[in-house]
C-alpha cells in the first residue's frame, strides 16, 4: 500500500551514493542498454516496494591522489527491471547521457565542476537505475554518482 496517495508524496528519502572507480567498472561503448551489472554497468539506485520518485543525480569527480586528472567520457543512465547480471534492450531503457570533461581532481587551488542530471520522474517498484561510462575511469580517480529520491 502506498505511503501517501492524495496528493502523493514520497514517504521516505532514498539517496544512494555509488563510487565508480577504475577497478570497479570497465568501459561500455554501447548506448542501447546492453551490458552486465558490476562489469560495465553499475546499479546506482533501486526503487522500494511501492516505487520511488527520482529528483536528480549528482556526479562528483574525485581522486585518491593529489592533482589526478579524470578521463573525459560520457555517462549514460538507464532504467531497468534487472538488478544483477546481464541487461538487454528489452529490459533496460536509456533515459539520459551527459558529457564528463577531464578535470584535475583533488587539486590544491581549483574547485572541480559537479554535474547534475535532472530526472523528475517516478520509478516503478523494484526497478533500478543503472549507469555506464563510455571510457573507464582513469587510475586513482572516480565518479561518485548520488541519486536523490524518495520511496513511496
Amino acid at each position: 500500500m502506498p505511503g501517501n496517495v492524495d496528493p502523493i508524496f514520497s514517504k521516505q528519502g532514498n539517496a544512494l551514493n555509488v563510487g565508480i572507480w577504475t577497478s570497479s567498472l570497465t568501459a561500455n561503448t554501447r548506448s542501447d542498454g546492453v551490458g552486465t551489472i558490476a562489469t560495465d554497468m553499475v546499479k546506482i539506485f533501486t526503487a522500494g516496494a511501492n516505487g520511488a520518485y527520482i529528483d536528480r543525480i549528482r556526479l562528483f569527480p574525485s581522486g585518491s591522489v593529489a592533482s589526478t586528472s579524470t578521463t573525459a567520457s560520457v555517462a549514460r543512465f538507464y532504467t531497468s527491471t534487472v538488478t544483477s547480471g546481464a541487461t538487454t534492450r528489452d529490459n533496460t531503457m536509456p533515459f539520459f547521457e551527459i558529457g564528463l570533461p577531464s578535470q584535475t581532481v583533488d587539486a590544491p587551488t581549483a574547485a572541480i565542476a559537479v554535474l547534475e542530471v535532472p530526472c523528475d520522474f517516478v520509478l516503478p517498484a523494484n526497478q533500478t537505475i543503472l549507469m555506464s561510462l563510455h571510457h573507464a575511469a582513469a587510475a586513482n580517480s572516480s565518479w561518485q554518482a548520488t541519486v536523490f529520491g524518495g520511496d513511496y
